[in-house]
């Protein structure tokens, strides 16, 4: 699984080996000695118009995956995964946007008590998911901007992560939480990048009559951080431009 033994600066005590989950693209995964640390909360900053959607659907290949939709159906997004020659026999969605939309705001008009029955909903699917006590699982967020966007302050998404956390943590797992750039206040995102352990940031360039997307990884638990760009092209998957060395 590409384990990496920390360095142990104080030489005090024995140092801690650092378990790695392949992220599903392969040659990304060779750069990060095998993959993210496990247990990780990753911040996955996205520019809409880079096509993430297909990123996290790379995501979901190396294991089981729960994938947490709130802006379209799961059947279209099966679809396009179909689409795209992705499988999805691995991948149970779980339908926040249903649930909000169809159901919550179906019984009330009144935003505030939506957004707490959104969170109780939310809250009680972690608990079940803890009480299965599975392991080597994947938790995606698409997205996680949603939870902002319908009004859930930090005080309460911060209870929600630290669930997460404890739950990916105990599973040997791993949970991305997507977030759209351009739409949070700057302070939100500098809240949340803080409580991750994983920075993906992917944005976009226009280079003549070409687009350029672009990938770093500014905060990386345990490792030197990727500052460098590196480039990829999005068509049915994620390909890695080789043309430039990552490491």
């Amino acid at each position: 699984m590409g384990d990496r033994v920390a360095s142990n600066p104080s030489g005090n005590e024995p140092a801690v080996e650092i378990a790695r989950l392949p992220t599903g693209v392969d040659i990304l995964d060779r750069n990060l000695n095998g993959g993210l640390p496990s247990g990780a909360l990753v911040y996955f900053s996205a520019n809409p118009k880079s096509m993430p959607e297909v990123f996290l659907f790379e995501l979901t290949i190396p294991r089981k995956t729960y994938y947490i939709t709130t802006h379209k159906n799961p059947r279209y997004i099966k679809r396009h995964m179909m689409e795209l020659d992705f499988e999805s026999n691995n991948v149970e969605f779980i339908d926040l946007h249903d649930e909000y939309y169809h159901k919550i705001l179906h019984d009330t008009p009144d935003r505030q008590w939506a957004s707490k029955k959104l969170v109780q909903y939310i809250n009680e699917w972690l608990d079940s998911l803890k009480i299965r006590n599975e392991k080597n699982f994947t938790i995606i967020f698409d997205s996680f901007s949603f939870l902002l966007e319908v009004g859930i302050e930090s005080d309460t998404l911060k209870p929600i992560l630290d669930k997460i956390y404890d739950i990916i943590n105990d599973g040997n797992s791993i949970c991305y939480l997507m977030m759209i750039k351009g739409i949070h206040h700057e302070s939100v995102e500098n809240r949340v990048q803080y409580w991750c352990d994983v920075i993906f940031d992917i944005d976009l360039e226009r280079k003549g009559d070409k687009i350029i997307n672009k990938l770093t990884l500014p905060k990386i638990r345990g490792m030197s951080p990727i500052t460098d760009f590196i480039k990829f092209r999005v068509t049915d998957r994620i390909t890695i431009d080789t043309s430039r060395d990552i490491a």
